[in-house]
């Protein structure tokens, strides 16, 4: 209700909102992409548990031909899915694109030439991230619950350090989001008054190099550029370490969850095909936080030019 309410008071959220029927599908076969997902997991557990102990060839092949089947479906969700969106994002332009129009005109009438300029790129930004890999990750978070607790079930352990390890990554989610949002920020800033500086300038080319002002404004825009190189590179280096840590526990927690499983499976409390399918589930559980690590300087990049693009079209006014 709060996020209504905050989208019915803004015209470009109003715009979004029209789409809902849309992330709504997008929903729904997220829902079947990620039931499907715990196919590997089961067919696992039937291989090893099962197969395996009856050493029949007619339960492996119906099983693998269910396991096929299941995961072509699942293809096919992910397919559709992908698509909606992608149409999603065509229509997201064309509903908007006259209406940006009008704002980047009338922000250039009030002498505001960085909004100006801003906008249509500001609008691309925001519909590659709806239309792009990123915006699955929101699909799919609601589902590691479920994954953790098919862990739980398997055996408490594997379930709690499911959940050691979900709060480990979205410790790092929220440290990646502290330490590189106002990186990020101030390098977009800088880049935007690098750009705007010398697109005012050369419209008066002439007049500038007349006048024989042409090395001050350079030394001028070098310094822009300058600026706005150190703080991209102050932005992606946060950025990079963030990515290798979150790797790092990647790596390590399936590592380490497999160890869990052989010393569990050793004792004789879980079977082997519980210790090999624990692991492909882990990863499946985390993929969501660890998607949104590595894709969170395009969620920023595009919450931040609708905010910029939010303000543009609501300070402007529809021309006939």
């Amino acid at each position: 209700m709060r996020l209504m309410r905050y989208l019915e008071h803004s015209e470009l959220g109003r715009g979004l909102w029209t789409f809902r029927r849309e992330f709504l599908w997008v929903g729904l076969f997220s829902l079947v992409a990620n039931l499907l997902m715990l196919t590997p997991t089961l067919y696992m557990l039937q291989v090893f548990d099962r197969v395996m102990l009856s050493q029949s060839e007619v339960t492996l092949i119906t099983l693998t031909l269910v396991m096929v089947l299941f995961t072509v479906v699942m293809a096919i969700a992910e397919l559709v899915r992908s698509r909606l969106l992608v149409r999603a994002g065509v229509r997201f332009d064309e509903a908007l694109n006259a209406r940006v129009f009008d704002a980047s005109f009338s922000a250039h009438l009030a002498q505001d030439g960085a909004s100006a300029t801003r906008a249509f790129s500001d609008l691309t930004n925001l519909r590659q991230f709806l239309t792009g890999n990123g915006v699955f990750t929101f699909f799919d978070l609601p589902w590691m619950p479920i994954y953790l607790a098919v862990l739980f079930l398997m055996h408490p352990l594997l379930g709690w350090a499911g959940i050691g390890f979900t709060l480990l990554l979205i410790a790092l989610a929220i440290g990646s989001h502290w330490l590189t949002a106002t990186l990020h920020e101030r390098s977009s800033d800088s880049e935007l008054q690098a750009n705007s500086y010398l697109g005012s300038k050369l419209r008066h080319a002439e007049a500038v190099e007349s006048m024989g002002m042409l090395p001050n404004l350079r030394r001028r825009w070098i310094g822009l550029v300058a600026t706005q190189f150190h703080r991209r590179e102050q932005s992606h280096e946060q950025q990079h370490r963030m990515q290798a840590l979150g790797k790092f526990l990647q790596y390590s927690q399936q590592s380490l969850i497999l160890a869990l499983g052989a010393w569990l499976a050793v004792r004789g409390e879980i079977s082997l095909g519980a210790m090999i399918a624990s692991n492909a589930l882990m990863a499946n559980a985390l993929r969501p936080i660890s998607s949104l690590v590595g894709t969170w300087k395009q969620f920023i990049e595009a919450r931040q030019a609708y905010k910029r693009l939010d303000k543009v079209i609501g300070s402007s006014r529809s021309l006939p």
